[in-house]
């Protein structure tokens, strides 16, 4: 029978530690001051730029600090490449599942807006089509997977495959809207965090089931892709 391994963490504390101090750098700290100069000195850093740096910074400390966790979880997927396969194949339905659900729930609480964060990727990419993509289908994942699923994920499960879910879920979700809620004044456009929810909880269990950061790595970088190509139709 070949049943799943249990869950492994695979980083060391020092790399955990340092993640945890990254983290609400990334959440919190630096899309704040890049808001607040961009306040201070309109027009000398666009958003094409301000992204750059933003998803620059994040890369280079994974790159850096947890070089190590990419390495051995690419190990990690080789060694089984065909679970690691079928299962972001079961996470990119889960999460458009999921995700039809959550729609149905945001038109239930009469949130049928636009997301502020669609909104901000769209304009991004109709002024810089290229850096767009480059963001979101291929750093931007290695970032957010690493941090939100490796660290946030990775550190807890071993604890509680409860909050493991739930600590990882709520910090992505939540970090791409409360920037918006917040400097609008506007707490109802929190409620656009159910849209990233589907697809965070496929994500983790993506690195769950094959303890690898990159299946939830491809599998986000696929559901960006898919993202993306329908924004060339539009």
């Amino acid at each position: 029978m070949n049943a799943r391994p249990p869950f492994e963490r695979n980083m060391t504390k020092t790399q955990a530690a340092l993640g945890w101090i990254y983290l609400p750098l990334h959440a919190a700290v630096i899309p704040l001051l890049l808001a607040l100069y961009q306040t201070v000195a309109p027009g000398t850093l666009d958003e094409a730029k301000a992204n750059l740096l933003y998803f620059g910074a994040g890369l280079a400390f994974v790159l850096l600090a947890l070089r190590g966790v990419l390495r051995e979880g690419f190990d990690r997927f080789l060694d089984r490449p065909g679970r690691s396969l079928f299962s972001i194949l079961l996470g990119l339905v889960m999460s458009y599942v999921l995700g039809m659900l959550a729609a149905a729930l945001l038109l239930l609480l009469d949130q049928d807006g636009t997301n502020p964060n669609n909104a901000a990727v769209q304009e991004l990419a109709g002024t810089n089509f290229g850096i767009a993509k480059a963001l979101g289908v291929f750093i931007g994942p290695i970032v957010e997977e690493t941090l939100f699923r490796g660290v946030a994920f990775g550190t807890v499960r071993p604890f509680s495959r409860f909050w493991a879910y739930a600590v990882s879920a709520l910090l992505f979700s939540l970090g791409h809207v409360w920037q918006f809620a917040l400097l609008s004044g506007e707490a109802r456009l929190l409620l656009y965090a159910l849209q990233y929810l589907p697809p965070s909880l496929a994500l983790c269990w993506c690195y769950e089931r094959t303890g690898s950061i990159w299946t939830p790595i491809f599998l986000h970088m696929l559901i960006n892709a898919m993202a993306f190509r329908v924004l060339e139709f539009l």
